[in-house]
């Protein structure tokens, strides 16, 4: 019994190791707060994490036998199994990451990886468009703008009126944001305004209280799941953070 108790803390010590590694990754690199609250991947990712990575080692413990001929054999499989649905879970969020963080006429819009059409990627990818190419690691902040050709603009407002891709979806119309510095500095908020907002929350107006009114404003962050806001500087435009703040009345 001591072995296989020894084995089962041992498999369940060397699935924290990855679970730790799976976390950083999804919660450091393609999820920076607060876009993991914002798409809703937490409750969901923890808890297919939590049931990866005690199935395992809790198999290991009713399994185990020292002299057992088939023992590695075993091991081996429920290891490649516990990989395998970790590679699975790992996937999807992987594939439901923000992709990107679109500025889109007077607010930033966040773009999941499955939600970008792949033709306006291609052609993002064609013409060497660097704000429109899809990194594997952190979303790109960036702006989208109207279409020079007339033809085009008419197919992406009647695929927009459908349902289907919008201006945040198509990386053919991305460009810096430093590009649109104006347009996001004339629909920029005060924070004034979203004090006012939130004026019987003693936790956010102490957190808004780390900026000046002169230095910063903030735009709405519209999400999947929860919406937010992001804070620029009064100036330059640059994004300073975002913030797990509701933007609306």
């Amino acid at each position: 019994m001591k072995n296989r108790f020894t084995a089962f803390l041992a498999h369940l010590a060397l699935s924290g190791l990855v679970a730790a590694l799976a976390i950083y990754i999804v919660f450091f690199v393609w999820y920076p707060a607060p876009l993991h609250t914002a798409v809703g991947v937490t409750q969901i990712f923890l808890m297919l994490l939590a049931i990866d990575i005690t199935i395992g080692p809790v198999i290991t413990l009713i399994i185990y036998k020292p002299n057992k001929p088939s023992l590695k054999f075993d091991l081996t499989v429920i290891a490649l199994l516990q990989l395998t649905a970790l590679c699975y879970g790992m996937n999807t969020v992987f594939e439901g990451r923000p992709a990107f963080v679109v500025f889109n006429v007077d607010r930033f819009d966040v773009s999941r990886a499955h939600e970008i059409d792949p033709a306006s990627a291609a052609k993002a990818e064609k013409n060497d468009n660097e704000p429109g190419k899809i990194s594997w690691l952190q979303p790109k902040w960036v702006a989208a703008v109207g279409s020079k050709d007339p033809k085009r603009r008419q197919e992406i407002l009647f695929s927009s009126v459908v349902g289907g891709a919008d201006w945040p979806q198509l990386p053919e119309l991305f460009v810096p944001l430093a590009d649109i510095k104006k347009q996001m500095l004339e629909r920029a908020k005060s924070l004034a305004e979203l004090r006012k907002l939130h004026r019987k929350d003693p936790d956010i107006l102490e957190e808004l209280a780390t900026w000046k009114d002169n230095e910063v404003k903030w735009l709405p962050l519209h999400a999947p799941a929860k919406d937010g806001v992001v804070l620029v500087d009064a100036h330059s435009a640059t994004v300073i953070q975002s913030l797990d703040i509701k933007p609306w009345p």
